[in-house]
This record gives C-alpha cells, structure tokens and sequence, in this order.
C-alpha cells in the first residue's frame, strides 16, 4: 500500500460520512416520503449513527495501514522520513509484527496505538499528534461503543458524556441527536467538530514534523 492512497482513502471517506448527515437532515428536514413512507426519525437515527462509524473507521483503518507504511521506509507526503526500529519486508510481515501474539491491533485505544509508536518509531514517529486529541478520542470511542455495543455500560458512558457536553441530558437523548446537536457557541455540530478532529490529525500524521 502507498501513503498517498491510504491518505486519500481516509479524507474521502470523512466526507462521505460528511455527505450522508447532509442528506439525511435534508431528507428529514423536508419530510421526505416514498411511496407514503416517511423518511422517519428512527431512519433519520440510523444514517447518523452509520456515518459517524464510517467516520471512525476511517480513522481506524488510517491509523492501522499508515503505521504500515512507515515500518516499511516510506515518507510522508512532505517527504519527511520516519526512523524506524523494525524492517518488515512486506505489508503482511508489518502487519504480523504490529498484531504481536494477539489476533490484531487495536487501532481504537489510544494507549495501544502510542505503545506500538514508542516501540517501531523514533520518538513515536508521527503519531504524537494523537497525543493533543487524547481526550477527543475517548470521546468518539464512547460514541462509537454506545453505537456498536448492546450493553448498559456503554450506554452509561455514552450518557456521561452527554451529560458532561450538554449541562444536563435533554429528553430521549441518543448518540445520533447528540451527534446532531450544534455546540454552544458555535455553528458546528458534534459530528462536525470530532470530523474536524479526525481529519487534522490524519493530516498531521501524513505529513510528519521534520
């Protein structure tokens, strides 16, 4: 795999994601019917929630195919060089070396993904970009667990969150109205503001400090 690719892979699928909170909110917006369906709430839900996972996964599989990359001597897109501490000889062996004795990486934990820095990189390579969304992160995680996940302790950490965000916990309150929600102050929404995050760090990890 190239960098450029896996780069550009990763931004546009950001604004896919972009594309389909756009769409739905027209769609519901507008009370859009098909054949006397109702473009509902539930769907509406449904198609937020979806494109915040892609989002997610976006990142994931960016972080994931970019530590790749590296381990195998490429260059930013600035043509800045990574020093590495490990010479695999193909994307499978990168891949083997980053799974280690586990079934895969897990490219969803922050503290995994700095570990893995610190161990194939100088200075952690580029990924020291993750270090200033550390508490972003977590945030998205909880959203992408309470999405993902059938269980009352995600939900619970989903509904922290939104407690901490909002002041207080409006009435029937879901991962897709949070996401939907405009921040105070502001004119971005949730799902705006961790796409903005998203992108500047996978930006900054294509293009490493010299």
């Amino acid at each position: 795999m190239i960098l450029a690719d896996v780069h550009a892979q990763a931004i546009q699928e950001c604004e896919n994601a972009s594309a389909l909170i756009m769409t739905t909110n027209i769609f519901y917006d507008n009370h859009v019917t098909y054949e006397e369906t109702l473009y509902s709430a539930s769907i509406h839900h449904c198609v937020i929630n979806g494109a915040f996972l892609k989002l997610f996964m976006a990142f994931e599989r960016f972080l994931e195919c970019s530590f790749i990359c590296y381990m195998l001597g490429q260059v930013g897109l600035n043509g800045t060089a990574v020093l590495k501490y490990v010479a695999p000889t193909t994307d499978t062996h990168a891949l083997d070396l980053l799974k280690g004795t586990n079934h895969h990486a897990d490219f969803t934990n922050r503290d995994t993904i700095i570990k893995l820095s610190k161990n194939f990189f100088e200075n952690d390579g580029p990924y020291t970009a993750l270090n200033g969304i550390s508490v972003a992160f977590e945030e998205m995680k909880k959203i992408r667990n309470a999405i993902s996940h059938v269980s009352l302790e995600s939900e619970q950490a989903f509904l922290s969150l939104a407690r901490s965000k909002l002041g207080s916990l409006p009435p029937e309150i879901n991962t897709a109205i949070f996401l939907n929600t405009v921040i105070a102050g502001t004119s971005s929404t949730y799902f705006v503001y961790y796409k903005g995050i998203i992108e500047s760090a996978i930006n900054s990890i294509a293009n490493p400090t010299p």
